[in-house]
């Protein structure tokens, strides 16, 4: 059975490009070549695999899209902040490389936030055992510290159990404790309720790390060779950063993605335009672990990615 071909907006995926997804590598749910099978099955032309925080699974995404003969960015996705504003902005980097000793200026960016990141994931999952010992019974003892719909919870849960989920990851992720806890997609509506009880206001594993200033991760990515995005302005609220972005060497801009509503797609045009960024578009596709449907849920056509697009896989060929 074809898979139907997407449309919003009146454009077609058949063609297009999803340049905004996440692997095994960190916190999605698919390995690469699903990800590839699921954009031939959209008929997507080329996708980027931008997993969070790390270089070291570039070489080997690289390889999975030349076994499978199929156009596949492989970037990264860097988190960080603008110290003014308080808020988190996200960075993609394409056309970069892992250097040998991990000893580019990406990497030692990046390496502080994985680890860390991997560090208070763990203390999370800890915590939920810590407060499961508590009790002779431990789901009941998760539902007295606040945890919604208890009756869901694997009493079973373990730190084995997840690593069982995220052994292929560079990194530990809340996406992988909720998946060993309560093996369910992240849109059922009891995965959220747990998830927002046990990670959000006085959760008891409501915690969180700090991140680098966005310019800086935007110089390093230019420093390495690299060409910065900024990922979904709208969803983050990031507009005002936009100018230091674009001193510090910023490229292009994400235009089309499944938080972005057509108010923030044309700010995001008039940026491109205003600044002379590149445009991209991408369905931040993680699996069961996010919201959208498939790969192909946001693209960008080619004739609006333009040249700049097509020099970044031109690019990618020769990595």
């Amino acid at each position: 059975m074809e898979q139907p071909i997407i449309v919003h907006d009146g454009a077609s995926v058949e063609g297009a490009f999803d340049l905004h997804s996440h692997s095994v590598y960190s916190d999605g749910s698919h390995t690469v070549e699903e990800l590839i099978a699921q954009a031939r099955a959209a008929g997507l032309a080329g996708i980027a695999v931008t997993d969070h925080d790390s270089l070291s699974q570039l070489a080997a995404v690289r390889a999975c899209a030349r076994a499978e003969g199929f156009p596949v960015l492989a970037g990264l996705e860097i988190s960080a902040a603008c110290a003014a504003t308080g808020r988190k902005v996200h960075i993609l980097g394409f056309g970069l490389s892992a250097t040998a000793d991990g000893s580019g200026p990406v990497e030692r960016l990046v390496r502080k936030t994985l680890r860390a990141r991997s560090a208070n994931t763990l203390w999370q999952a800890w915590t939920i055992l810590k407060v499961m010992a508590s009790a002779p019974q431990p789901v009941e003892a998760l539902e007295r510290a606040g945890a919604a719909c208890a009756d869901a919870i694997d009493g079973a849960f373990s730190l084995d159990a997840v690593w069982r989920v995220c052994h292929a990851s560079t990194g530990v992720y809340k996406q992988h404790i909720m998946e060993a806890l309560v093996h369910r997609p992240y849109l059922d509506e009891i995965y959220q309720k747990v998830y927002r009880s046990l990670f959000k206001g006085s959760g008891v594993c409501a915690s969180d790390i700090s991140y680098p200033e966005a310019t800086d991760a935007v110089r390093a990515i230019r420093e390495q060779g690299g060409v910065p995005v900024l990922a979904h302005p709208g969803q983050m609220d990031s507009w005002s950063i936009i100018p230091d972005l674009v001193e510090a060497g910023l490229m292009g801009i994400e235009v089309y993605h499944p938080d972005h509503d057509a108010g923030d797609e044309q700010r995001a045009r008039e940026a491109a335009a205003q600044h002379g960024l590149m445009m991209t578009g991408g369905s931040d596709y993680h699996g069961r672990y996010g919201g959208p449907a498939g790969m192909g849920a946001c693209f960008i056509e080619p004739d609006e990615a333009g040249r700049a697009v097509a020099d970044l896989f031109a690019r990618e060929a020769g990595l």
